[in-house]
């Protein structure tokens, strides 16, 4: 039986991607060819779809991070100290380990276009590039131009199946 903590994230993932879709189409382009940093060129769609795809991703960490407190006993309150604790908290006290579970090598390829985009505009870091990052997309088709991300309509439809597998892989894990 599902948890209704997993449920609630299939859902707001389910809700997150059709509202972006919905809206999606009848947005006119924007033809301005406006500039941000580091020559990188954007668009209103392309904005649109990398905050669908951090909304994506961030919904898989909050459902973790939540799963890890019902897990614990725990009141919602002080949230784990992020996505790598959490990892190491539900491997080592209930023997939980994400990295084996279906869809993780995708997920973590989700993580690092977010925080590509979070942390650098779609550009990858320093830190990205020397970590091998920009192979990491191949898994995920996410086209890399000019050292950034390039989230296309396909790619963010991947990110939400992506989001779904592992959600729904994480609540098939065994609990105490």
């Amino acid at each position: 039986m599902m948890l209704d903590i997993t449920e609630d994230a299939l859902e707001e993932l389910a809700t997150t991607y059709a509202r972006h879709s919905a809206t999606t189409p009848r947005r006119p382009p924007d033809r301005s060819g406006r500039r941000y940093r580091d020559g990188i060129v954007g668009d209103t769609a392309a904005a649109d779809r990398a905050a669908c795809w951090l909304r994506l991703v961030s919904i898989v960490e909050i459902h973790a991070e939540t799963l890890l407190r019902r897990l614990f006993g725990e009141q919602p309150g002080r949230p784990p100290g992020g996505w790598s604790q959490v990892k190491e908290s539900l491997r080592r006290h209930h023997n939980i380990d994400v990295v084996a579970l279906e869809g993780w090598a995708r997920l973590d390829a989700c993580f690092t276009v977010r925080n590509a985009v979070a942390h650098g505009l779609g550009r990858f870091t320093a830190r990205q590039i020397e970590n091998g990052a920009p192979r990491k997309m191949r898994l995920i088709g996410v086209p890399v131009r000019d050292g950034g991300v390039v989230i296309t309509p396909e790619a963010l439809a991947s990110c939400a199946e992506t989001c779904r597998v592992f959600v729904t892989a994480l609540d098939a894990c065994p609990r105490p």
